[in-house]
């Protein structure tokens, strides 16, 4: 290879590496960009927009996950579960430790009843030592239980989730459910008031605070979880119910 051709060559390639890096860099620059508006419309429930923002986002960098995970978030709340599986798993293909994927794939099966299936995807998310976030999966892991009618896991489920997370309140609250379930009253009062202690305007863990509090003779405490539900929302169903149940206790 002579000298001049050798000299050619490089400029060549350096004017290659010149045009497509800025380009490439461009490309993901307006990814992400697409990107972040997808999210700023899944926050606002504005769905056919961030279907088209993260739609957009892939076809400019189809290589990062966190974009097929979004997307999968967005076909999951249109009730598309069929596309919330093939992005989610997309996801996965990319990055095989992506636990919040795991877990957005475990709720779909959870939407559809697919109770083992969505188990074994939180217990592939809680094996990740760097997940930040494991009271999701544990609190998945316990719904799925929950709804086998194996109580005893969902309750060691919502344990898990409690200790990884003590303000997860709806751990608090479904392990509230499960302990009713098995008869332990007492302990599932605990939990009730755990749930609101950590969220004060928890509607439904009042009323069930409440009812669970009548069934165990505590007349006042009761009419004092039925009152919180009442000044939490009036107008509601469950306000009206407290109301019944007020009367009822005196």
């Amino acid at each position: 290879m002579n000298k001049r051709f050798r000299v050619l060559l490089a400029a060549t390639l350096a004017f290659g590496l010149t045009a497509c890096g800025p380009s490439l860099a461009k490309k993901k620059d307006q990814a992400d960009i697409h990107y972040r508006l997808g999210e700023v419309h899944l926050r606002d429930r504005n769905l056919a927009d961030a279907l088209k923002e993260l739609t957009r986002a892939i076809e400019l960098n189809p290589n990062d996950a966190s974009y097929h995970n979004a997307l999968g978030i967005a076909y999951y709340l249109r009730e598309m579960t069929q596309e919330a599986h093939k992005s989610f798993d997309k996801a996965i293909s990319l990055d095989p430790k992506f636990s919040d994927a795991h877990v957005n794939k475990s709720a779909v099966y959870l939407y559809e009843r697919k109770w083992d299936k969505a188990i074994e995807e939180s217990r592939v998310a809680v094996k990740n030592i760097f997940y930040r976030t494991p009271e999701l999966a544990y609190n998945k892991i316990g719904w799925a239980y929950y709804n086998k009618g194996d109580y005893n896991n969902a309750i060691e489920n919502y344990r898990r989730a409690v200790q990884a997370n003590y303000k997860y309140d709806l751990a608090h609250y479904n392990m509230g459910l499960a302990l009713e379930k098995t008869d332990r009253l007492k302990e599932a009062i605990e939990s009730y008031k755990s749930a609101v202690a950590v969220s004060p305007a928890y509607l439904d863990a009042y009323f069930n605070l409440g009812m669970a509090l009548a069934k165990s003779k505590d007349k006042a405490g009761a009419q004092k979880a039925f009152e919180k539900v009442i000044e939490i929302a009036p107008t509601s169903d469950k306000g009206q119910s407290a109301r019944e149940y007020i009367k009822l206790i005196n």
